[in-house]
């Protein structure tokens, strides 16, 4: 097994230890700062790949020095990954607390109407009823079960018809069968010259 040279495993903690005791004041702070690192590692491995040419055992050299360049490129992507997650989190709420909001201003809306409103009944009778959202409940345990049955039924209703079918092939190549007359045989082959 290859194992990972000391440096290469330093870098990467050290890349690691910066992600975590970093405390960015935004995101573009932290993407800005991922971004530099990156083009760090990058400047890195050219200096690596351009002293690597120098040397007797150049595929050694370079292939320890991708490695390094892979694992520290890694770190940052795992940081770039973690900072898009929490974004979508972040806009996630923010969706949520917007449609709470508007929801909540459409329930108020119909009550602060409703109390504005005069008691009379006719102008009751002629204001709309509020619109009510559709909510679909989750399908039930009895409801599976019958799609389960009903599921089950169609496919023996499809077994015997199959069967059915079969049947009545086999009765047609028979009834077919018994209709024809034999197939002739094969003539005899002539008796054939003696070698000279």
């Amino acid at each position: 097994m290859n194992r990972l040279p000391p440096a290469c495993c330093a870098l990467a903690l050290l890349l690691l230890c910066r992600a975590v005791l970093a405390v960015p004041d935004s995101d573009t702070a932290e993407r800005a700062r991922i971004a530099a690192d990156r083009q760090a590692v990058e400047t890195r491995f050219e200096a690596a790949r351009r002293a690597c040419e120098t040397r007797f055992v150049v595929n050694h050299c370079l292939d320890g020095a991708r490695q390094e360049r892979r694992l520290a490129l890694d770190a940052l992507q795992r940081q770039t990954h973690l900072l898009d997650d929490a974004r979508r989190r972040d806009r996630a709420v923010e969706r949520l607390r917007a449609i709470q909001e508007r929801e909540s201003a459409a329930a108020a809306k119909p009550a602060l109407e409703a109390a504005s409103a005069p008691q009379d009944g006719a102008s009751r009778a002629a204001a709309p009823p509020p619109l009510r959202r559709a909510v679909r409940s989750a399908p039930s345990a009895s409801a599976a079960a019958q799609a389960a049955r009903q599921r089950q039924a169609q496919q023996q209703q499809r077994l015997q018809e199959a069967q059915a079918h079969q049947e009545a092939v086999q009765a047609r190549n028979a009834r077919r069968d018994t209709q024809r007359p034999p197939a002739a045989g094969l003539p005899v082959p002539a008796p054939s010259a003696p070698a000279p």
